[in-house]
């Protein structure tokens, strides 16, 4: 469309992204970003950056929104749909680095970019140093206007090749509509479809410390910082602290990590991560059977999802507590809908809202696996509970341990039949499978977990019988056996697996990628760390910011390596 800054260059781009995903070489988009303007995939690797980008993560619809509103200012709405991530060994924030923008996707992000860039001069969200009514094109305001807005979007200031060919697009929309503020719309419509904000391009120098090798650019690295606490991307400040070499300095990088620790944008960033770790991706669209559950509904779901988050932000970043004290704390916050769940009576303030809320030592209620976020997010079953998949949401979420997934041909007859009066409890339902060669290695794994919680049903109601049969909720954990949920979490406490766990996560978190063999020492080394400073989550987070791993670079994988060969293929063809 004319005076759109929606141009030739980034279609380009962005459907080189698309051609990717249909060929099923997710790495390919990396080579099809490049500064501005038409590219190859070869020009992509070796125009500004010598070694090209060396990493990426597509923005999730989240830290999309958190980017609009730290350029833009709360309140712009933000237009189409997003498309879903991908969770990858046990972390959105890995499969980020894996997915690409599908044709669809491409549509979507032309959409919102035209709709965020007219409320942004609609509103005056923007500011410019020239007359926008003027026909006469004033390149000087034009290039303050991209430098400025384009270093907030693209997490980084832009080469003088982008501020030309942006401020070039920008004469040609201005010229067309007569309007020098239409062309800076223009502008701002380039840089938001651009794959340098809808991406989080990861970006090398020569590393002085180590001859022939790399590190992340000052750039790359202050967003991978600033996603990692805050999930969001550098503020003015962060990136005028780039700007003067204080993250080459260990002291001033210090003081900057304090400081971003200190910010409230730090809980915003806990929840993140937690909301990644523990799944809570799945409660979209969660639904249980009303006729059994009849308690059950999406905002019940929602508050179940919110008191865990309040809980983890209350011990962890308000009281600076142990982090292995969320398996047994008995302090949490409470609504009417989750009082009335919980059969326990609530304040006058949670009527209407949320209260502090302690259970009693009568009550079977400590820690967050005995709260509704845990027990009740389980999509795979809307009207029983399934000790598998719990028992297999602990392993895999809090101790790390991938468990494989069941063989094809396995019958679940037995297990949903609820109503046989042979098999009442789910105990005697899974002896089945654990009677199975095939199926008794996975199930030793999980089923002694989850059947120590079935004492709560599939929404986190408190249960004593199933079918008129006692429920038996002992089980063992590392060799030591306990009773209930109660006993399991007292177990998970006393485990060096569970702060482990937490360690490796917030790193693979923090870099976009599984940890490896190679990872080892450090991941030991920060657990070490985590240990003697009281298990405290800021001093982890903060070890992880200032450490070597965070500036580290990958080497490139062999899908990257034949991506890029692919990618130069297909950048010819054009």
């Amino acid at each position: 469309m004319p005076g759109s800054g929606v141009d030739r260059g980034n279609k380009t781009a962005l459907r080189g992204l698309a051609l990717a995903a249909a060929a099923g070489v997710a790495a390919l988009s990396i080579l099809a970003i490049g500064p501005v303007g038409p590219l190859s995939a070869q020009n992509a690797v070796t125009s500004e950056n010598p070694s090209g980008a060396i990493g990426l993560r597509r923005l999730n619809e989240a830290q999309y929104g958190r980017s609009i509103e730290q350029v833009f200012g709360s309140g712009i709405t933000i237009p189409g749909r997003f498309e879903p991530s991908l969770r990858e060994k046990g972390l959105l924030a890995i499969g980020d680095a894996h997915v690409t923008v599908t044709g669809s996707g491409f549509e979507q992000s032309e959409l919102r970019a035209r709709q965020i860039a007219a409320q942004a001069f609609k509103e005056k969200r923007v500011s410019f140093a020239c007359d926008g009514g003027s026909t006469t094109f004033d390149d000087t305001c034009a290039q303050t206007f991209i430098r400025d807005l384009g270093r907030q979007l693209y997490r980084r200031p832009l080469s003088e090749g982008e501020v030309a060919s942006i401020t070039g697009l920008a004469r040609t929309a201005a010229g067309k509509s007569g309007s020098m503020a239409r062309g800076l719309q223009a502008a701002l419509e380039r840089m938001l479809v651009s794959p340098n904000f809808i991406f989080r391009i990861e970006r090398t120098v020569a590393d002085p410390a180590a001859p022939g090798g790399r590190r992340l650019d000052d750039y790359s690295l202050a967003t991978r910082i600033s996603y990692l606490l805050w999930d969001a991307p550098p503020d003015r400040a962060l990136l005028d602290a780039v700007a003067r070499g204080d993250l080459r300095d260990p002291a001033r990088t210090s003081r900057l990590i304090d400081a971003m620790l200190a910010s409230p944008r730090f809980e915003l960033g806990t929840r993140a991560f937690f909301s990644d770790m523990f799944g809570y991706d799945q409660f979209q669209g969660l639904a249980k059977d009303q006729a059994i559950y009849p308690k059950f509904s999406s905002s019940l779901a929602r508050d179940a999802q919110e008191q865990t988050l309040r809980t983890i932000v209350d011990l962890l970043l308000t009281n600076r507590g142990d982090y292995r004290d969320l398996f047994t704390t008995r302090k949490t916050f409470m609504t009417r809908s989750l009082g009335a769940l919980y059969r326990v009576p609530v304040s006058a303030t949670a009527f209407d809202g949320w209260a502090p809320y302690t259970f009693p030592a009568s009550e079977p209620r400590s820690g967050i696996l005995s709260l509704a976020g845990f027990l009740m997010l389980d999509p795979t079953h809307e009207g029983r509970s399934s000790p598998t998949i719990r028992g297999k949401s602990v392993r895999e979420l809090l101790l790390c341990q991938l468990v494989p997934q069941p063989p094809a041909n396995v019958n679940f007859q037995l297990v949903q039949d609820v109503a046989n009066p042979l098999y009442r409890t789910a105990r005697q339902r899974l002896t089945v499978h654990q009677e199975s060669p095939a199926c008794a290695g996975c199930h030793k794994l999980t089923d002694p977990i989850g059947l120590s919680l079935e004492n709560y049903d599939a929404v986190g109601n408190y249960r004593t019988h199933e079918n008129s049969a006692l429920i038996d909720a002992s089980g063992s954990f590392e060799g030591k056996p306990y009773v209930g949920l109660l006993g399991l979490a007292g177990r998970l406490r006393e485990s060096e697996a569970v702060p482990s766990c937490l360690v490796r996560r917030a790193f693979e978190y923090g870099v976009g990628r599984e940890a490896t063999d190679t990872d080892t020492a450090l991941l030991e080394q920060s657990a070490a760390r985590f240990a003697a400073g009281g298990y405290r989550f800021p001093a982890l987070m903060k070890n992880l910011a200032m450490s070597d791993a965070i500036r580290a670079v990958a080497p490139l994988s062999t899908a990257r390596t034949t991506a890029r060969n692919a990618g130069q293929a297909e950048g010819k063809s054009r």
